[in-house]
């Protein structure tokens, strides 16, 4: 049997300014044959890439000139003869645009739970009510904003912080937000399979999906959290993997922008840990999926300083989506500069919530707060907002209390402009 392989990134949208890129592998094909194929029937080719034997991974850049809206790519696997092996199709849009952004939410995270009950005050009731079905209506009102990815926060839950630990691969504290293996399941909880439920309706709206894979330990990249991730992802992959919006793999730790330097729990040195879990896991990851990415959501502060550092870590990365920048320096071109230089697709994790904290807890910024911060990514591929759980609810539909009244005055909002950029009203 041929397995043919293909992942676009981004996802599922990108602007007329970017370029998408197309992970592509096979078995025994030799060549892939790319066309756009709209709705009225027109084709439009987007190139021919050839392939390398025993799924090893290709990157190629489909010709996208004048390609917009919304369409379907076909690829066409092709054997050394010429004969189609597999046909694989994928729905996708391209935004016209001014600047190399989309100017939209193209993802977001969303928490099964939260990990602070400080920080989800106006929402965390609320999670613990949620059924499979709830989690499907989630992914649909998503959908309808206009949301392309659902990034899950974690799959795991845990308190415990790097250094500050005595855990290994198999003594993990944690509980599981699914029936694992490897931690007993979140207890109480009304949902059966919260991540079968969300990738069912993103594999029906055409979206895609990162679970997290995580957490170990917060900041966590040790030899035995890399262990224990390898463990995760398989499950994951192989419980999960059949569901066409199972896009890849979010590693849920985060990190510093300093990585262990000024952090006082772990020696300045230990960074190489992280270069090496990087290394490790996505060379593993690859083996498991060959052409889905491998992500990570660091903080942005004093990343350029760390460039050494950072380069043995960007060098094992796919996508990677830093927070902060609006309550902190604006690095962004030195950080774009980075991820030019190691192939790093650079992406931003924009919160959503206002800042300074109601008392601790989240609350949506307003439309124009959102919209003036949205511009300031202008020089990025995609946005991707923290977070449309408790931030953001279709009007009426807030039957769980998953926010305040604004979150669906946000909503509503955000709805009408996302509608008119993409030339829908």
């Amino acid at each position: 049997m041929t397995h043919c392989y293909f992942t676009p990134v981004p996802s599922r949208r990108i602007s007329n300014n970017g370029r998408v890129e197309f992970r592509l592998a096979a078995e025994d094909c030799a060549r892939v044959a790319t066309e756009a194929v709209f709705a009225d029937g027109r084709r439009v080719a987007t190139g021919t890439f050839e392939l390398k034997p025993a799924l090893q991974l290709v990157k190629g850049y489909p010709d996208t000139a004048d390609l917009i809206g919304q369409f379907e790519w076909e690829l066409r696997f092709e054997d050394a003869e010429g004969k189609t092996v597999e046909v694989l199709r994928q729905p996708y849009e391209i935004v016209a645009s001014t600047v190399h952004s989309t100017c939209l939410l193209d993802g977001c995270w969303i928490s099964i739970r939260h990990w602070s009950p400080t920080e989800s005050r106006y929402f965390k009731d609320g999670l613990e009510e949620m059924t499979d079905d709830d989690w499907k209506e989630h992914v649909y009102q998503m959908h309808r904003l206009g949301i392309t990815t659902v990034l899950i926060q974690n799959m795991f839950d845990s308190t415990r912080y790097v250094h500050q630990h005595d855990m290994t691969a198999d003594t993990y504290v944690g509980e599981s937000f699914y029936d694992s293996a490897y931690a007993p399941r979140r207890p109480n909880m009304k949902e059966n399979d919260p991540l079968e439920a969300i990738l069912t309706a993103a594999d029906e709206c055409g979206m895609a999906v990162f679970p997290g894979v995580g957490l170990y330990a917060w900041f966590d990249f040790s030899p035995e959290s890399l262990i224990w991730h390898k463990r995760v992802a398989t499950e994951l992959f192989e419980r999960y993997g059949h569901h066409h919006s199972f896009y890849g793999f979010y590693i849920s730790e985060e990190i510093m922008g300093a990585l262990y330097y000024g952090y006082p729990p772990v020696p300045d040195e230990k960074y190489k840990d992280i270069q090496n879990f990087f290394r490790e896991f996505s060379a593993f990851a690859h083996q498991l999926a060959p052409t889905k990415p491998v992500a990570l959501a660091p903080n942005n502060i004093d990343m350029h300083l760390y460039q050494d550092e950072w380069k043995g870590i960007m060098q094992h990365l796919d996508i990677l989506i830093p927070f902060a920048f609006a309550r902190s320096e604006n690095n962004i071109p030195q950080i774009a500069e980075m991820c030019k230089k190691w192939d790093v697709h650079f992406w931003v994790d924009m919160e959503i919530f206002q800042f300074p904290f109601d008392e601790g807890a989240l609350r949506p910024k307003n439309f124009e707060g959102l919209l003036k911060e949205i511009h300031d990514y202008d020089m990025l591929e995609q946005i991707y907002g923290y977070q449309y759980t408790g931030m953001l609810n279709e009007p009426g539909k807030n039957d769980k209390h998953l926010g305040l009244e604004e979150t669906e005055i946000l909503y509503e909002q955000f709805y009408h402009y996302q509608r008119k950029i993409r030339g829908l009203e």
